[in-house]
């Protein structure tokens, strides 16, 4: 069960809209958290969720925390974004919140919906690849002139942001999906945040955006992979017979 709180429709000319929730190595929230924070978007409405069915302490106080989810317009470039913290895994729930966007999409009369998400199929960790797929010919011609590769052959769009795809299509609402290559769900991905955002901004005729926040937070993962693997490496040699 769902309950949708609008606090002001925006009075907007056949957005576009962009929908997806944190997915694997966090991609498409780290992309969806920048974009509200650059655009300065404006908060419009809320979905809350009834789960997690819990609450929580800490030292004996009690505290209740229920779910949302966001949407927020940014008039001057034309668009709507929805995004949250919390991407659920039961059909059922995902099915509903899905739906749900859909309905805001339809509401406000959107031209074409987008999500964007991680691909795990990475086989060059310092070039990864940037995939699309579309609801129409029409779309995926679109994304083909931007040099986006095809998702070729069969498979699967799992989660949020390869369910509201299909919502929208079911609803006659064009949608759009840029994936990003990652090769490990577990690390944070911010440069295949970036360049999905970079790809994104392109197909939406937005101007391009200073993304040092993304870049940073490349380097910080790196340092933090090097580390690691320093350590790994001195608890191997640890190990080895004949080392005190």
């Amino acid at each position: 069960m769902l309950g949708l709180k609008i606090h002001n429709l925006p009075k907007l000319k056949n957005p576009n809209m962009i929908a997806a929730l944190p997915d694997m190595g966090n991609v498409a929230g780290l992309g969806m958290d920048f974009l509200v924070k650059k655009l300065k978007a404006k908060l419009f409405a809320e979905i809350y969720a009834y789960w997690p069915p819990a609450t929580s302490y800490e030292n004996g106080l009690v505290n209740f925390e229920q779910s949302s989810y966001k949407f927020h317009y940014c008039e001057k470039e034309n668009l709507v974004l929805f995004s949250g913290e919390f991407n659920p895994s039961d059909p059922r729930r995902l099915y509903e919140l899905c739906y749900q966007v859909v309905e805001m999409a339809k509401k406000l009369k959107v031209n074409t919906l987008y999500s964007i998400g991680a691909a795990l199929r990475q086989q060059n960790p310092a070039n990864p690849k940037i995939f699309g797929a579309a609801s129409t010919p029409k779309l995926v011609s679109m994304i083909k002139k931007e040099k986006i590769e095809i998702l070729n052959g069969k498979g699967q769009i799992t989660g949020f942001n390869g369910l509201i795809l299909g919502i929208a299509k079911e609803e006659q609402l064009g949608s759009i999906c840029i994936l990003g290559e990652i090769d490990n769900p577990n690390i944070i991905q911010p440069k295949t945040a970036q360049l999905i955002l970079t790809t994104l901004l392109k197909l939406l005729n937005l101007k391009p955006m200073d993304m040092k926040e993304l870049e940073e937070e490349e380097k910080r993962k790196k340092f933090m992979e090097q580390q690691v693997s320093y350590m790994n490496g001195l608890a191997k040699k640890d190990s080895q017979p004949g080392i005190a």
